[in-house]
């Protein structure tokens, strides 16, 4: 599952009304830090979850492969990339991030401590949360269940 992070809650519905279902973006010059190199990992089918200013981790996505979009008058960093995604699942009681990665033991070189380090927009966490219970239209399943899922 990947974590993307909005903690400056951007309004994609809002900036990309030409696009359905945009769920995260990122601009050229971020992909280009090695900060977001999991950003070129995201394919097709992958579960993601938006994390705001808030925090907390709710809503879990299975998204597409990154799309260009183009550039965007007055937003910085060039050409724009977008991923779509669809809700598949929510996360009960919807938990502050550090405490329910730690809960999991997640590891990842941009998450210290598990909480944002700088720059920081994409992290792959793997299968650390497949262990994970979310509430999905089958009912309460784990994240590795959902993997699996047909979604329509």
């Amino acid at each position: 599952m990947f974590i993307l992070n909005n903690k400056d809650n951007r309004d994609y519905k809002g900036i990309f009304t030409g696009v359905e279902g945009v769920v995260f973006d990122l601009s050229e010059k971020q992909i280009s830090n090695k900060v977001n190199s999991d950003w070129l990992e995201i394919s097709e089918g992958d579960l993601a979850c938006v994390i705001s200013a808030s925090r907390k981790m709710s809503t879990i996505y299975k998204v597409s492969s990154p799309i260009e979009y183009g550039e965007i008058k007055g937003e910085k960093g060039g050409v724009l990339y977008v991923i779509t995604g669809k809700v598949v699942a929510k996360i009960p009681g919807e938990p502050e991030m550090t405490p329910l990665l730690n809960k999991f033991n997640v590891l990842h070189r941009r998450l210290p401590g598990n909480q944002y380090s700088n720059g920081f927009n994409v992290a792959n966490l793997g299968s650390q949360l497949d262990a994970l219970q979310v509430k999905s239209r089958a009912g309460l399943v784990s994240l590795a269940e959902l993997k699996c899922q047909e979604i329509v």
